[in-house]
């Protein structure tokens, strides 16, 4: 019984030092976040500002991309899920992309993995942009669970749809999303 008490006890101490400690990160940071910026990017949001680099050097910025539905898929080469994935993504690019779908791959493989993520792209035909973001600059923006994570934009820039792991773009529940998407 003691012994419990104390456990529970000390387990209240550390969550408020663990509660304090990020408080005066905070503080500290100079950080003016509220509450709302924690919380997980749903249908209605607008999409973040994001940009980053493509593997063939360029920029790509999704405000840049407003007025063509986007899906954003978060991925990287370690990632099983993701690697199944690509396949669906691509035949996605190459069903919706005349009529403004823009898929887009943000990898989030470490700067030193460039080279496989370029091996991935050739050897897997995938012909849709992609991203390398090695600072994994989109699982901030996104506030992301881990990978793989997929985004349908819409037209006006809000998130339209959110997939966290593996899914197929190809599947009729998730192709009637985004046909509906791009009649928008």
């Amino acid at each position: 019984m003691m012994g419990e008490r104390n456990f529970w006890n000390g387990m209240a101490r550390l969550a408020a030092g663990c509660a304090a400690l990020a408080a005066s990160a905070l503080v500290i940071a100079g950080c003016d976040m509220d509450a709302t910026d924690f919380r997980a990017l749903s249908a209605g949001d607008a999409a973040p500002a994001y940009v980053a680099p493509t593997l063939a050097g360029d920029t790509v910025s999704l405000a840049d991309l407003r007025g063509e539905a986007v899906l954003l898929n978060v991925w990287a080469t370690w990632c099983g899920p993701c690697r199944r994935e690509m396949p669906a993504l691509q035949a996605a690019h190459e069903e919706w992309g005349d009529e403004g779908l823009r898929v887009v791959g943000a990898s989030i493989d470490r700067r030193t993995a460039r080279s496989q993520v370029d091996r991935f792209v050739e050897d897997h035909g995938i012909t849709f942009t992609i991203l390398h973001d090695a600072a994994s600059e989109v699982t901030r923006a996104f506030r992301t669970a881990g990978v793989p994570e997929t985004f349908l934009i819409g037209r006006d820039g809000t998130v339209v749809h959110r997939w966290v792991g593996e899914f197929d773009p190809t599947e009729a529940t998730e192709a009637a999303r985004i046909r509906q998407a791009l009649e928008r």
